[in-house]
């Protein structure tokens, strides 16, 4: 098989390849940008703005940060074979990496405020950490798009780059790779890839174990952070957060109080709510009680049997300054009266586990 050296393709189009590598690696600029923003804008208004994790994040950013890893990684090959300084790419090779890191990390936490709410502490160092991913990937674009001009900033000569790499006939001349389909053959052909991939791995340890590295740290941090962070469940008293509404279960009870058959209790919740938007009303529908047996919404015709606990909810505006407190009431079978017992708001995939007390 007659294959043709990449090398006179990529140094024809040495500028349009350091452009294309400046546009993604600025969308990713702009995009982290805009997590920037977010964690700013979360901060002056005290958490009290809506949350849409999407706006912030797009598989988009990872295809730009792979074809980036992937064209700094072409391109230090060539700079290799010319015997020209590769450092740069190693560096933004490195660096786009890091980035996608970080955007997960930060994806993650954005997603976390969607149903709960942090400290001032921990989104201020979110902030911080925002900042930093945004000038990481800001100073990368300046040699990029230097590069993509041709400019050489020290002789204001727009050709140098071209020039240094001398274009010859060498560079596209064509290379016979034999296949053997034998046995042999392939397992000749393993044992010789194998070769020079440990060959290629000695040369650039460094290089290889810094990528690797990043892969495994951003690995080990996304699957936790979602399994025990982002997507655990809530105990009484931690506030579920929502796009629209901030919510937590301050107390909640199981009673027998004037129920209507035998059959029946109730499930009293005392919550505590505020308003993320003006003139924002609950949907109590979308507040579910899940038993062992069934789920279940609140009821508003059993407020007048618990007055003495609080004030039933019944599509008051809510506040966006502070909370406020209200009462919800679930009229429930009594198979369910033993169950373990999940409140749940359906727009959220966490769930806030109860520890009913009885009362009387």
């Amino acid at each position: 098989m007659i294959l043709r050296r990449p090398y006179a393709f990529l140094i024809k189009h040495f500028r349009l390849i350091h452009l294309f590598m400046f546009v993604l690696m600025a969308y990713m600029t702009y995009k982290a940008n805009n997590m920037l923003s977010f964690f700013k804008d979360y901060i002056e208004a005290n958490g009290i703005i809506g949350v849409a994790e999407s706006s912030y994040f797009s598989i988009l950013i990872f295809i730009a940060g792979f074809l980036v890893i992937v064209l700094s990684v072409t391109v230090f090959f060539l700079m290799r074979y010319k015997k020209k300084p590769r450092t740069l790419y190693i560096v933004i090779a490195v660096i786009s990496a890091i980035a996608m890191g970080l955007f997960v990390y930060l994806h993650g936490n954005i997603r976390t405020l969607e149903t709960t709410v942090m400290t001032g502490r921990s989104v201020r160092l979110l902030r911080d950490i925002s900042r930093f991913n945004f000038w990481l990937l800001f100073v990368m674009c300046i040699p990029l798009i230097v590069r993509g001009l041709g400019f050489d900033i020290r002789k204001f000569n727009f050709n140098k780059d071209l020039q240094e790499l001398k274009l010859d006939e060498k560079d596209s001349e064509e290379v016979e790779v034999s296949v053997d389909l034998s046995g042999e053959g392939v397992r000749r052909t393993g044992r010789k890839v194998l070769r020079e991939l440990k060959y290629y791995y000695a040369e650039n340890k460094l290089f290889i174990n810094i990528i690797l590295g990043v892969v495994i740290i951003v690995l080990f941090m996304a699957f936790p952070f979602n399994m025990f962070v982002v997507n655990r469940d809530l105990g009484e008293g931690e506030t579920l957060g929502t796009k629209y509404f901030n919510i937590k279960i301050t107390d909640s009870y199981i009673s027998e109080r004037k129920r209507i058959s035998k059959n029946n209790s109730y499930v009293i919740l005392k919550i505590e709510v505020m308003g993320k938007t003006n003139k924002y009303k609950l949907d109590l529908d979308e507040f579910t009680l899940e038993g062992k047996n069934k789920k279940y919404v609140p009821s508003l015709k059993y407020y007048y049997y618990f007055t003495d606990i609080g004030v039933g909810y019944r599509e008051n505006v809510l506040d966006t300054k502070d909370y406020s407190e209200y009462i919800l009431i679930y009229n429930i079978d009594n198979v369910d009266k033993d169950s373990k017992f999940s409140f749940k708001y359906i727009g959220s995939d966490r769930k806030v586990k109860l520890k009913p007390s009885v009362l009387k």
